[in-house]
């Protein structure tokens, strides 16, 4: 079993649809004291924070002086060394791991669990490299007649959304 603990609960999402056995939690919401029941079962732990190493202390240092595995990654598209440094696996497992990360999506995320239960763990599954994501895209949705009085807007909203599957609130805002 792998623990996602992420601040990005895009990361979660994907992480959920990615047809594998994450346990998942965000550490923005979640109080040190429950880590034992969250890690009762665990194998493994990857700690995906935005914000660095303060954002979550206390929390990293519970998990780093526990038995499990840990791969700890920054939450941006561009690796966090202080934080990888943190890790008790290698630095070549981190740098793949982020890769996954930092692509995004539930394909991407179902790919990092058996990357991780692979390269750590030792199972066996096999895995894929880490499929590129399109850094920007357009929403599909169905053409409607525009009104001359009636403004037009464009909608903006991070690609994490688009490759998590949330964009409910998106097509919410267009239809407004």
């Amino acid at each position: 079993m792998i623990l996602l603990l992420s601040t990005s609960d895009t990361d979660l999402l994907s992480a959920r649809t990615s047809d594998t056995e994450f346990r998942l939690g965000n550490p923005a919401r979640l109080d040190t004291a429950d880590l034992p029941e969250l890690l009762a079962g665990v194998d493994l732990v990857v700690v995906r924070l935005l914000g660095g190493r303060r954002a979550w202390e206390d929390g990293l240092h519970a998990l780093l002086a526990g038995p499990r595995p840990v791969v700890v990654l920054g939450g941006e598209q561009v690796p966090d060394a202080e934080l990888m440094e943190c890790s008790t696996v290698p630095g070549g497992v981190c740098a793949q791991a982020h890769s996954y990360l930092a692509e995004g999506g539930p394909g991407n995320l179902g790919e990092l669990y058996l990357f991780l239960s692979d390269t750590v763990l030792l199972t066996g599954f096999g895995f894929t490299a880490p499929a590129a994501m399109p850094i920007w895209g357009q929403l599909a949705r169905p053409a409607r007649e525009l009104d001359d009085n009636v403004p037009v807007v464009g909608v903006l909203y991070y690609r994490a959304h688009q490759l998590s599957g949330n964009t409910a609130f998106v097509h919410g805002l267009c239809d407004a």
